[in-house]
């Protein structure tokens, strides 16, 4: 199977399974679970805009040791956050190192951070419309390709269309 087979593959693996699930609550734990490890990645979380759309709250998470789930539950979509920054411009953000994150978001030198090597921040967007981000986090430092851009991005549209069908509790 090529790669672009592969990526197919995967892709309708990803939707049919989000297909089936019915409650909100089950969609968002199989995007933080199966998509995050379906993508190759050793954490993530879904962080959803709040009813008023100031802050990102972290709603699912996989993989987040104690230390970070106390410090980051809410934070403002304003604040100098790879996610906050995805969520205000509706762009991915790709961290390729741990360097790379602490010398464009410094705040993870002073704060407790998820130890993985490299991220990719989604944005959530569906209709135009930014919903949040799903950050997934990888082992090893990397490098982005286009095609690697490309499957998260379109894993991320899927992600969001299946959250969005399903309203949040209370939204």
């Amino acid at each position: 199977m090529s790669v672009d087979e592969e990526e197919d593959a995967l892709l309708r693996r990803l939707s049919g399974e989000l297909a089936r699930l019915h409650a909100w609550e089950d969609v968002a734990a199989y995007v933080i679970g199966a998509a995050v490890q379906l993508l190759g990645g050793n954490t993530g979380s879904l962080c959803l805009l709040t009813s008023d759309k100031r802050e990102l709250e972290i709603v699912a998470e996989h993989g987040y040791s104690m230390e970070v789930n106390a410090v980051w539950t809410r934070f403002r979509v304003d604040a100098p956050l790879p996610a906050s920054e995805s969520v205000r411009t509706g762009k991915p953000v790709f961290i390729t190192s741990p360097e790379d994150r602490d010398a464009r978001y410094p705040i993870f030198t002073e704060q407790p951070v998820v130890q993985d090597a490299a991220y990719a921040i989604e944005p959530l967007v569906v209709d135009g419309r930014v919903l949040g981000t799903l950050v997934i986090g990888f082992e090893e430092p990397q490098e982005f390709s286009e095609a690697d851009q490309e499957l998260l991005g379109a894993a991320a549209v899927r992600c969001a269309q299946a959250l969005d069908k399903r309203r949040r509790p209370g939204d």
